[in-house]
């Protein structure tokens, strides 16, 4: 299995190196780093339900739209399995936006840590709190169109 590696993995499911026991521990990983999110998701609090509601709008419909992109560069209804691919290639993936998400937010931290000298915390509180429902729709909508574009690249190239 390749959690970093998505050249490799491409490769494999290129050549076809892959066997049913291996597509299956990639959707049993891929399931529960889905389910961890979900449960991680219950203690976010909805902020303001408008910029939910566009969030919840908007990524039913980049679903839709990148499924469909990703179908046809896996070629369509002539591709080969589809959706193990699709699997397959989630994990590595999403492990990379993870990370770069994760080290984004320390870094944000850290910025907001050395910036207290300066500013009073609670005036920081008042100004990015009326944006925070907006700041996350941005968010999710930059890495679903990231994480969605990679998965395009990847198909194209195991088609190539």
């Amino acid at each position: 299995m390749y959690f970093w590696n998505t050249n490799k993995l491409i490769d494999d499911l290129k050549n076809e190196r892959l066997a049913d026991k291996d597509y299956k521990n990639y959707y049993l990983i891929s399931a529960s780093v889905t389910f961890l999110m979900m449960f991680a998701i219950r203690f976010s609090p909805v902020v303001d339900i408008v910029p939910s509601t566009i969030n919840t709008v908007i990524t039913i419909l980049m679903l839709i739209i990148a499924v469909n992109f990703c179908f046809t560069a896996n070629g369509g209804g002539h591709g080969k399995q589809f959706l193990n691919r699709l699997i397959c290639i989630s994990l590595p993936i999403t492990i990379k936006i993870f990370l770069v998400y994760f080290l984004l937010f320390v870094f944000i931290v850290i910025i907001l840590v050395f910036s207290m000298r300066f500013i009073d915390i609670s005036q920081t509180q008042k100004i990015f709190s009326p944006y925070q429902g907006w700041i996350s729709l941005v968010t999710s909508i930059l890495v679903q169109a990231i994480m969605y574009w990679r998965f395009y690249v990847a198909f194209k190239k195991i088609n190539n």
